[in-house]
């Protein structure tokens, strides 16, 4: 428990002690208090803007939160049907509970992100607390986790993926130290079981785990160890009952992404998965360069900082020295099961689907940090300081980079602008049509996003059209924006866009500037008139 990581050992009261205590506590607490805030503050901000999966989250969780229905009729569905893919409802559902009583806004629909990002650092901790017994080494831990780029990003974005990172590291919490009891065991199981419906590559690495599981422990002593798969069973259970009832749901992202789309015969899949497979483990994207999508990694570092290398290298040694120790056995299992899903498709290595690693990633440098104590046990402050300094000076700028140029870099892949663009051609309509390019992304659910219209009260395979119309908006032929259009009518176009000769511009969308270089802002879309 949080209770017992800052308590002091057995000994003596008086007053060092409960100063000591006391010390520990405010560490602690101020560490805490900083995530929340950095978690929760500018989530607006850093990035700027919304990628149209966090609009249409957004938006069916709003109709959900208001109707019970989702953009296409369906009531309260299992998942939700987006453009050509189905969206995970552990995240949706949890922000149509924020939106009964906030608006819908990139910063609301960011903050069920930020809240599991929170929850998935505090279990972090508590399971280094259990595996180093070290406050100094779980204080470091918790920081690494926290300045860690792949966390810091799904904190910060509103994709479900983070959901289920939270929910691994606590079901690997229930596991970690001493022999799980039938509680904590049937809590692992039930975790487990959410992260299927949490993300979309849960569906297959929450089988592999829970094969890994039943090979680790069959034969460990561990007292009821079945009790884990018994709720894992029942969820995949809900799941294929769904998926008989909407055929081709559940696989039909995969169909369009799979490494076998094109049909290469056998051994080229096996060499696309093998080389997909390396890459996940590659050190250029865990800590050169990450994910070249500026959606799932800022370009600035790797997936991970460099300092937690040492960590991991020495964890790997400690795990096979403690080889004997079912959850060290487990953990490596996982880490090597990990980017199965991921390598099954691409791009690779993608940072979202390659997130099921992290949780096992922060327990093998726990592992780790357990090895350095032991070894440098007459210089542990200085052990502890060296990677603090590091952890500090990478992390620093790391953060400097991401509330600075960050935004700016990141501009076109969350769409920025788009949002404020709509809000501003729907205010200067004025009763005229709005006609939106044809080159924005799914425009459709921008302007739901923004305008919220009801849902449709029976469901309907398609409301683009429909609901474009309600809204007194179309799509506009991005080469020919204004042949449809009558004079009064007002068009959004992104500025690569040619600008119509016979319309006015009344508004332009501009990206944000960097702070620290401030230059000449960079139009992003532009809003007209047709004269």
């Amino acid at each position: 428990s949080v209770s017992s990581m800052v308590s002091s050992p057995p000994r003596a009261e008086g007053a060092p002690s409960r100063q000591r205590h006391l010390r520990w506590a405010l560490g602690f607490g101020v560490v805490a208090t900083l995530l929340v805030a950095r978690n929760l503050i500018g989530l607006d901000s850093a990035p700027v803007g919304a990628y149209v999966d966090e609009t249409s989250i957004g938006y069916n969780a709003w109709a959900v939160a208001h109707t019970g229905l989702d953009e296409h009729g369906a009531h309260l569905p299992l998942y939700f049907t987006a453009f050509g893919e189905y969206k995970n409802p552990v995240y949706v559902y949890t922000l149509a509970a924020f939106l009964r009583f906030l608006p819908l806004t990139a910063s609301v629909e960011r903050i069920p992100a930020a809240v599991y990002g929170v929850v998935a650092l505090l279990f972090i901790a508590l399971a280094a607390w259990r595996i180093t017994r070290s406050r100094p080494m779980t204080l470091l831990l918790l920081a690494l986790a926290a300045l860690t780029p792949w966390l810091t990003q799904e904190s910060r974005v509103g994709f479900e993926v983070i959901a289920m990172v939270a929910l691994l590291v606590a079901a690997l919490w229930c596991l970690s130290g001493d022999a799980p009891g039938p509680q904590r065991l049937v809590a692992a199981g039930v975790l487990f079981a959410l992260a299927i419906v949490a993300y979309t590559a849960g569906r297959l690495e929450v089988l592999l785990f829970a094969v890994a599981f039943a090979a680790v422990y069959r034969s460990s002593g561990v007292r009821r160890w079945w009790l884990v798969l018994l709720p894992i069973a029942a969820g995949y259970a809900g799941v294929g009952v769904w998926g008989l009832m909407h055929p081709g749901a559940l696989t039909a992202e995969f169909s369009a992404v799979n490494i076998g789309y094109d049909s290469p015969g056998i051994p080229a899949m096996i060499a696309r998965f093998a080389g997909n497979y390396a890459q996940y483990f590659s050190p250029d994207f865990l800590f050169i360069h990450g994910d070249p999508n500026l959606r799932h990694n800022s370009d600035y570092a790797g997936m991970l900082l460099v300092v937690m290398l040492p960590l991991l290298l020495a964890g790997l040694y400690e795990c096979w020295r403690q080889r004997g120790e079912q959850f060290a056995r487990f953990t490596i299992l996982c880490i090597v099961l990990a980017p199965v899903s991921g390598a099954l498709t691409y791009p690779a290595p993608h940072g979202l689907r390659g997130a099921v690693m992290l949780p096992f990633l922060f327990i093998l440098a726990a592992y780790g940090a357990r090895l350095v104590l032991r070894i440098a046990t007459q210089r542990r402050r200085a052990a502890i300081g060296v990677l603090a300094a590091g952890l500090i000076t990478q992390g620093g700028l790391y953060m400097l980079d991401y509330y600075t140029a960050y935004p700016v870099r990141a501009s076109y892949f969350f769409d920025t602008g788009v949002q404020p663009a709509i809000a501003t051609a729907e205010r200067l309509a004025g009763g005229h049509t709005v006609w939106l390019s044809d080159d924005i992304e799914q425009a459709y659910i921008q302007a739901f996003f923004v305008l919220q219209p009801a849902p449709p009260r029976t469901p309907m395979a398609d409301t683009t059209t429909l609901g474009l119309a309600k809204l007194n908006m179309q799509l506009a032929d991005a080469a020919q924006p204004t042949a449809a259009a009558s004079p009064g009518d007002i068009l959004v176009l992104p500025s690569a866009d040619p600008a119509p000769p016979d319309a006015m511009l009344l508004s332009v969308e501009y990206a944000p500037a960097d702070p620290l270089a401030p230059a000449a802002r960079v139009a992003l879309l532009g809003i007209y008139r047709v004269t």
